[in-house]
């Protein structure tokens, strides 16, 4: 989908939040948008073609080379409702994977000023690290436009 920005249109990802949501980052009390890690936003936020240039730079020995593996021709998000009652448009800076564990949390916290992982990563202690979820973040840098919120 494409979103206008300073008049130009702009390709954004297109996904369903609630109000509350994004009356919360219309404010400017959240800043960072989660989502689980999923087949679904895996094909929509990986750039598997720099997955697999990374895999060749590490092979040759070239690890400092490696590029993020997400998608970063895409810099903006149209976030809407089910019945399209309102829309926030907003550009992301950065798109990345964060880990559901307290250094994880910690990580959001000092990165983002994001403390919704504070409670969240205690329910999964009695995981072992390895098995505990991931979660796609994207950091939002401005608000580009919104209609009935």
């Amino acid at each position: 989908m494409k979103i206008n920005y300073k008049g130009q249109e702009i390709e954004a990802y297109a996904l369903i939040m609630k109000k509350e949501n994004a009356l919360e980052i219309l404010s400017g009390k959240k800043t960072v948008e989660f989502r689980q890690f999923s087949p679904k936003y895996d094909k929509m936020f990986t750039n598997f073609e720099q997955i697999k240039k990374n895999e060749d730079l590490i092979a040759q020995g070239r690890e400092d080379e490696c590029l993020p593996p997400f998608n970063t021709d895409v810099e903006a998000i149209h976030f809407y409702n089910y019945n399209n009652t309102w829309h926030l448009d907003v550009l992301i800076d950065e798109i990345g994977v964060v880990d559901i564990t307290e250094e994880g949390a910690k990580f959001m916290a000092e990165e983002f000023g994001c403390h919704e992982l504070d409670d969240q990563w205690q329910q999964f202690t009695h995981l072992p690290k390895d098995q505990r979820p991931y979660m796609f973040y994207l950091h939002i840098d401005e608000i580009v436009d919104h209609r009935g919120l």
